[in-house]
């Protein structure tokens, strides 16, 4: 059979074909939107496209199938498409007030609104009409924690827990309140949960436990252990700093380190290394143990932040050197040099959340005596756009050649960097350079509660949403902080 034939043959471009006839009836492109959401895996571009077929379906016969609508209402939720989510849900609830997953979903798209009580008010309506479903008491925590009702959210949790003790992902969202509140004993113990679904996004997790066990904290000697990196960009910057603990008591019990790790990050890692670990790009040495990055404050015991705030990460000093040389030929005479980073990854799950609109954050940005420089590449109709209007914000980005290292060693060569919760934030805590933070109301669990500092970095401050949405306050203090420094 020659590829043309194979590539006819496959399902879905059978189906695909199907629906492309002029013909087609709304039963092809339920098939089609069907084995899209099946073959999916997880692809948001794929699950697109089943939405497409399916509301095409809809659209040529809304009774065509009974549970349509409930593809096309949890499919939208996934995808975070949440003008379809009410729309298909408004729907779904006019046909039956009492469908606890269309109140489920339509609670979603109204909290991402911001609408709390609304959202508070169909999860109860869905925990009545499914009482004692669990799935349903989880989200209402979650929903109260995006509110910074953090005893409310654990206490339901822990409800949820004693329903389904098994629920890993219930573990994991009381392990993240654990932490943030100090509690950090059990909360590494609790975070351990999130290696149940980590199959799920982390290759190098799958390939080193299909060949050795997990580190649990055994003696290393004469044992090779393999640290991989694990989750984002932050979690790794802010985990890498216990490397060089596992590394002295690697050494002292004659076992060996390696750190499995290959990324943007890969040459800031390598400087802050000691002797004692190397890293591999690729699986070259098969272990006795694998252990994430984000399991060694359990394993190595580290259940007080104290003294864990000092810089630990260098930029490349041949780039800083170039570095400084662009960044003073971009800089106002005299002026204080400021790095902006106000929103990050749109594909972030909290990214609407914790990034600051471009029109509130240009409130910043007429401070005289400064010369601002944005951090974050792919901005550049923004930052035309505040130029435009007077501002002094310079965008260097297009020099980014070595990933992080250029980041790192523009960042050292600021006087401040302003930004939301981003690796950039990670980053320049680690590196030493003073940072002004910005965080939404319930921001992520390295940053504690209701604190102006951090442990974890101590040139890092923290100005914070007094409550959800409000970036007003927030971009006052920071702009008193910017008089301030410019004067």
């Amino acid at each position: 059979m020659n590829t043309t034939d194979s590539t006819a043959a496959h399902p879905l471009a059978q189906l695909r074909a199907r629906t492309a006839s002029p013909d087609a009836v709304a039963a092809d492109w339920l098939a089609l939107g069907r084995a899209l959401i099946e073959c999916a895996n997880g692809d948001k571009a794929q699950l697109r496209e089943a939405i497409e077929a399916l509301v095409r379906a809809c659209r040529l016969d809304a009774n065509c199938d009974a549970n349509l609508l409930h593809d096309i209402a949890q499919t939208a939720f996934i995808v975070r498409d949440w003008a379809l989510v009410d729309s298909s849900t408004a729907l779904l609830l006019a046909r039956d007030a009492d469908d606890a997953n269309a109140l489920v979903w339509r609670a979603a798209a109204v909290q991402e609104r911001n609408d709390f009580d609304q959202a508070q008010r169909l999860l109860h309506e869905a925990a009545r009409a499914a009482p004692g479903n669990h799935i349903v008491l989880h989200k209402l925590a979650l929903s109260l924690k995006e509110q910074g009702r953090f005893g409310e959210a654990e206490a339901l949790l822990r409800r949820v827990l004693e329903m389904t003790p098994n629920n890993a992902h219930a573990l994991f969202d009381l392990s993240e309140l654990e932490v943030r509140s100090g509690r950090y004993a059990q909360g590494w113990l609790d975070y351990e949960a999130r290696v149940a679904f980590a199959h799920d996004s982390n290759a190098a997790r799958a390939a080193l436990a299909a060949i050795s066990p997990d580190w649990r904290g055994e003696p290393l000697s004469g044992k090779t252990l393999i640290v991989y990196g694990e989750q984002g960009n932050g979690d790794c910057l802010w985990s890498v700093r216990f490397l060089p603990l596992l590394a002295e008591r690697a050494s002292g019990e004659g076992g060996r380190v390696i750190f499995g790790y290959t990324g943007p990050m890969q040459h800031l890692f390598e400087r802050m290394l000691p002797p004692g670990i190397t890293i591999e790009t690729r699986l070259d040495t098969k272990p006795d143990y694998h252990c994430g990055l984000m399991s060694l404050p359990l394993r190595l015991g580290v259940n007080d932040a104290s003294g864990w705030g000092r810089p630990y990460l260098s930029a490349d000093p041949m780039r800083v050197g170039a570095w400084h040389d662009r960044v003073e030929a971009a800089t106002a005479e005299g002026s204080k040099k400021i790095g902006l980073v106000w929103n990050g990854n749109p594909e972030h799950i909290r990214d609407a959340r914790r990034s600051v609109p471009a029109d509130q954050f240009a409130a910043l940005l007429d401070v005289p005596g400064l010369t601002f420089f944005a951090i974050s590449p792919g901005r550049e109709q923004t930052v035309a756009q505040w130029r435009a209007q007077g501002a002094n914000v310079a965008d260097l980005t297009m020099h980014f050649e070595a990933g992080f290292d250029d980041v790192a060693a523009l960042l050292v060569n600021l006087d401040v960097l302003v930004t939301i919760d981003s690796g950039p934030a990670h980053l320049a805590g680690a590196l030493g350079v003073p940072t002004w933070l910005m965080l939404d109301h319930v921001s992520a669990w390295f940053w504690g509660e209701e604190t102006q500092r951090t442990p974890w970095y101590q040139t890092v401050e923290l100005f914070r949403q007094p409550s959800v949405g409000a970036w007003a306050p927030v971009l006052e203090q920071v702009r008193t902080r910017l008089e301030s420094l410019a004067a």
